[in-house]
């Protein structure tokens, strides 16, 4: 009975086996192995460093005390704070020519990071006080005065959300404190839960100026919670100042140096450059607090810091110095990114004059000169006095931050013609996207920026494949999938490896690329969705980590021609429910009137625009009068509902819009699937400072482009007609009359490939994206050449698209390489569903 149940088992296999090896594949891959399309360059793959989501302070950056020079709560130059939000000072935008008003994270705690503990019968006070600064660069200074002492008195540091430590480490300590009288012993304690005492330093003060006191402590325990507490010997006057404590086992063992496991992990990408410092913390909220290279060179204690644009303070620790270290460190080139003179226009787009912007210029050729300079320049000898006398590996200069228009053209050309003039080793990179470098004469490469939603990558894999040569090359400086995919999820890291297996495809003219943004503290999500979580004693690379690191360590020589047949996928619907519409403005002031829907019966719904009941507003400043909604705040992405209008393929809107002032058109939401920004469509009018329109997917009140963008504004003080008519598969946006832009869903795209050659290690690498839920079997075709049949597979794969690592299971989404003995010149090979799969295979 056992053998006749193993005999049906077994051909019950076989009969399965041959009707798998029968099946016809869904793709079929031909690769030629005697071509040699573009070169992959060296420079491909780097990372993108910026101080946002506490990813230096808090992470990278190895201090564990957080507001160590108790400067967090300086408030930048002419700047306010109203009901706990920082208010930066008026200043015109120079592409509206008037003030955009905007307000920023604050907060209400006096001396973050700090407390002061005080126990039976004591009493205490505790302020920020300026008086006999220790250094006159950063004057703020904690004064604690303890009137009596009671039980005792301490001042204590949580870290960043609790300081980790771990058994046996050591951990160096450097403080200064000035007090009037006591010469008493100062106990400083590592503290774990329950504020038990893991380890100690004591110090006999000195009282009069200012003292530094150093030690080394060692835990006695593991914890994740910890705190440093100060405990005061008497009853005196204490200033406190720089109190640091960093592992004396940091990267590489610099001294102000980065967190190991956190910098191992970017050690991890292998990458070949660095960008550094930013992102939009170059440019600031407003040019009085942009990043100063200058102000973070020198001793840690006596660093300025600067409010961050993200709502915190930096600290400089990491500067300009540490960043060109690490570099060289971690075996990358280097990447400056220089400001123009000019804040962020996203923000309130402050630029100063031409004439102003040559003192902008000057420092950046410093600032270069410090890296690369001869020791007898002016920078450079300050380079070597710290201890650097060669040069640093800085390769490239990006000219300002996600800068455009007439002005920055202007800047750039003016920058671009004293730098290469006098370092024309260097890259220098414009802001300027894949559309056109405007009025600037010449760069070396543009950097164009995506944040999108899964769908955008899919649909623009081959962005790159038909864009012209020969003017500039590109560096794709900021991508990432962060809408829809909450955290991030597989489906970001599936849509990002198809976009770059079109940028390495496209490598001739991709020649640099940089995942953004690069680190997130758990505890201070600023972005939605980052390459690399950190707790305070752990990392996890979510999905897209690990195919940032599938590309890298698989990258080829050179690319191989690669024919493929893939059979058709379904169709998306454009729209296959009821949604709810809405208005709104970016950045500009506008107002509506006369909304209606058409249903494809055509059956009118007419819009009550007195009501104010039938309007939920979910942004922006918004005021009805006779009929007419007008918002009148400054605010990106403001949304006006209309909680009794829904649309369907079929319907047609219509509406009236008369923009008032501002930087761009207006929006208008359809498709919503509920009372909110979570899903839907946008018609974007006059986007991107009034000169494209284009319709868009928005993703828990974020969004992506959608259609072609088109040619158009939208003037000011004009009522204009406007009709969006939704299709069986898309839509049409009219104006007064006209047809600007028309939109076709294609069938979905999940499956992506391409191939090329490791010269060093003699190995054929094909690398294929499938982003389905279902497996392909694939044919595979190899011509020009033999390979051998055992060969290697590395493959990335997930149960599902919406999973992803987690700090409880870091490595539930990794590769996992085997060995394969099937490779020959035409093979068939399932891949995985939701898998980014690499075949290795040596060449004969």
């Amino acid at each position: 009975m056992k053998k006749r149940n193993l005999y049906c088992l077994c051909a019950a296999f076989l009969v399965g086996l041959s009707a798998c090896e029968s099946q016809e594949p869904e793709m079929t891959l031909n690769v030629d192995l005697a071509s040699h399309e573009a070169d992959v360059p060296s420079s491909m793959y780097g990372i993108f460093f910026e101080e946002i989501n506490h990813a230096g302070d808090g992470g990278l950056y190895g201090e564990m005390l957080m507001n160590r020079s108790f400067e967090e709560r300086v408030l930048p130059e002419g700047y306010t704070v109203e009901n706990g939000e920082l208010v930066p000072p008026q200043v015109i935008n120079h592409m509206v020519g008037k003030p955009t008003v905007g307000r920023f994270k604050w907060g209400t705690d006096p001396y973050p990071g700090w407390e002061l503990v005080q126990k039976d019968a004591a009493g205490a006070t505790a302020a920020l006080v300026t008086e006999q600064p220790n250094f006159k660069t950063a004057p703020t200074s904690m004064k604690v005065e303890v009137a009596k002492l009671g039980e005792g008195v301490s001042l204590v540091n949580k870290g960043y959300w609790g300081i980790a430590l771990q058994k046996d480490a050591s951990y160096k300590l450097r403080m200064f404190v000035r007090n009037t009288k006591s010469n008493g012993e100062l106990k400083v304690r590592l503290l774990g839960k329950d504020d038990r005492e893991l380890g100690q330093a004591s110090f006999t003060l000195t009282p009069g100026t200012w003292q530094e006191y150093k030690a080394t402590i060692e835990a006695s325990d593991t914890t994740s919670v910890g705190r440093l507490s100060i405990d005061l010997p008497a009853e005196d006057t204490y200033y406190f100042d720089y109190v640091s404590l960093f592992p004396e086992d940091t990267y590489k063992g610099r001294e102000n140096g980065m967190r190991k496991d956190v910098a191992q992990m970017l050690e991890g990408l292998r990458p070949a450059f660095i960008r550094w410092p930013g992102g939009c913390i170059v440019e600031g909220i407003t040019l009085v607090n942009r990043v100063e290279w200058k102000k973070t060179l020198g001793d840690p204690a006596a660093r300025s810091g600067q409010y961050d644009t993200w709502g915190y303070r930096n600290t400089y620790g990491f500067g300009y110095k540490e960043f060109l270290d690490f570099c060289e460190d971690i075996g990358a080139k280097g990447m400056y990114v220089c400001n123009v003179g000019i804040a962020c226009q996203a923000r309130t787009g402050e630029a100063c004059s031409d004439k102003e912007a040559e003192a902008y210029l000057e420092d950046a050729l410093d600032a270069i000169e410090y890296a690369i300079g001869d020791t007898d320049t002016e920078w450079g000898a300050v380079r070597a006095k710290e201890g650097h006398p060669a040069p640093y590996p800085l390769a490239y200069v990006e000219i300002g931050n996600e800068n455009s228009g007439p002005v920055y053209d202007r800047r750039f050309n003016m920058f671009y013609d004293a730098i290469k003039a006098k370092y024309p080793q260097l890259t220098l990179i414009s802001n300027h996207g894949i559309g056109g470098i405007g009025e600037a004469r010449k760069t070396d490469m543009v950097d164009p920026h995506w944040y999108v939603e899964p769908e955008y990558f899919f649909k623009n894999a081959n962005i790159f494949d038909n864009h012209e040569r020969g003017k500039y090359t590109v560096y794709v400086g900021e991508y990432a999938c962060n809408q829809g995919v909450g955290g991030g999820n597989m489906l970001a890291a599936l849509s990002e490896a198809a976009f770059i297996t079109g940028m390495e495809r496209n490598s001739d003219l991709v020649t640099m690329a940089s995942y953004a943004p690069l680190l997130e503290n758990r505890n201070d999500r600023g972005w939605p969705t980052n390459l690399i979580w950190m707790s305070n004693n752990q990392v996890v690379g979510r999905s897209s980590y690990y195919v940032q690191k599938l590309f890298v360590e698989n990258k080829p020589t050179y690319n191989l021609k690669v024919e493929g047949t893939v059979e058709p996928e379904a169709l998306e619907p454009f729209i296959d429910y009821e949604g709810y519409v809405g208005m709104g403005t970016w950045s500009t002031q506008t107002q509506f009137r006369n909304l209606k829907v058409t249903d494809a019966a055509g059956k009118i719904l007419a819009a009550d625009m007195k009501d104010d009941s039938q309007w939920e507003v979910k942004h922006g400043t918004w005021k009805q009068e006779n009929g007419v909604y007008t918002q009148t705040s400054g605010e990106n992405r403001t949304a006006l509902l209309w909680k009794s209008g829904k649309v369907n393929k079929g319907s047609v809107i219509e509406f009236e819009v008369n923009k008032l002032s501002g930087n761009e058109g207006f929006l208008f939401y359809f498709g919503l699937q509920d009372l909110s920004l979570r899903r839907g469509y946008m018609l974007n009018v006059g986007g991107w400072n009034n000169s494209c329109s284009v319709i868009e997917t928005v993703h828990d009140n974020n969004s992506s482009t959608l259609s072609e963008k088109v040619t158009d504004k939208l003037d000011e003080n004009n009522w204009h007609k406007v009709r969006i008519v939704i299709t069986e598969n898309g839509a049409d946006y009219y104006m007064d009359g006209k047809q600007v832009l028309t939109h076709q869903n294609e069938p979905l795209k999940r499956k992506f490939y391409i191939a090329g050659y490791d010269e060093n290690a003699g190995e054929v690498i094909m690398k294929v994206v499938n982003a389905s839920d279902n497996p392909c079997l694939t044919q595979i075709n190899l011509a020009g050449g033999e390979v051998e049949k055992n060969g290697r597979v590395i493959t990335l794969s997930a149960a599902s698209k919406l999973e992803e690592n987690s700090f409880e299971e870091p490595f539930k989404i990794t590769p996992e390489e085997t060995t394969y003995n099937k490779f020959s010149t035409s093979f068939k090979y399932e891949f995985k569903p939701n898998s980014v799969t690499v075949l290795r295979m040596k060449k004969k």
